[in-house]
């Protein structure tokens, strides 16, 4: 686990997919939970870090996709919290639509290796639907890489939680190019966060990047307007 700042912090269990926590006031709250085979390491470094699973409060998911949502339901049979995406994801991770992975052989494949419970019940979380308890956080609805993909993003720190609207590898910024759903949105959605005073940059996989997160954002999304 690593403090990213005063209340936040990574999980690393899902070894390649990020996590993270937060505290508040109300509790704790889950932002994903990485991919079902590392559901049970995920909760073990929660514990070990000296938090407790009957202070979680809530999960938010970022993007209906198995290496992000596929541990919830293991922490649901742990603790039962309420779930929160956005509305356009919401039957994808109720199991009533399959979860987009791509056209072509690819997303036959990642579709096929996908491992996740439908949940449930999932609670509509956008910038019209805050999240109760989240009173400094601002819900972002930042599709391309899912219909329903979001943020978070939170003013007061300059720090937003991005999930798959953003990777980074390598200590550079991309967009998934090969895995979104429409690609114009994307590209829409990185204009909506190069827009933000973001000061510190915690995607769904790679490094946290900062200071100055906002300075690469803008990078990214000139290469990508050029590339229109």
């Amino acid at each position: 686990m690593q403090r990213i700042r005063e209340g936040v912090y990574l999980l690393e269990a899902g070894r390649t997919v990020n996590a993270y926590l937060l505290e508040s006031g109300t509790g704790l709250t889950l932002v994903d939970a990485g991919p079902e085979a590392r559901a049970d390491a995920l909760i073990e470094e929660i514990e070990h870090a000296g938090f407790h699973l009957d202070d979680l409060e809530r999960i938010v998911i970022t993007h209906a996709h198995a290496d992000h949502a596929g541990g919830v339901a293991a922490l649901l049979r742990r603790r039962r919290v309420k779930v929160y995406a956005h509305p356009d994801d919401i039957a994808a991770l109720e199991g009533k639509e399959p979860m987009y992975y791509g056209r072509g052989p690819w997303g036959w494949l990642r579709r096929k290796a996908a491992r996740t419970e439908p949940l449930p019940m999932v609670v509509p979380a956008s910038p019209r639907d805050p999240i109760r308890g989240l009173p400094h956080w601002q819900v972002l609805h930042t599709p391309g890489h899912t219909a329903g993909s979001l943020s978070l993003f939170n003013p007061v720190h300059g720090l937003l939680l991005c999930g798959d609207a953003i990777g980074a590898r390598n200590g550079k910024l991309t967009l998934a190019d090969q895995l979104v759903c429409d690609r114009a949105t994307a590209v829409q959605s990185l204009e909506l966060l190069a827009s933000l005073d973001v000061e510190v940059l915690a995607c769904g996989h790679g490094h946290v990047q900062r200071p100055r997160a906002w300075q690469k954002i803008e990078t990214l999304l000139g290469k990508k307007t050029l590339a229109r």
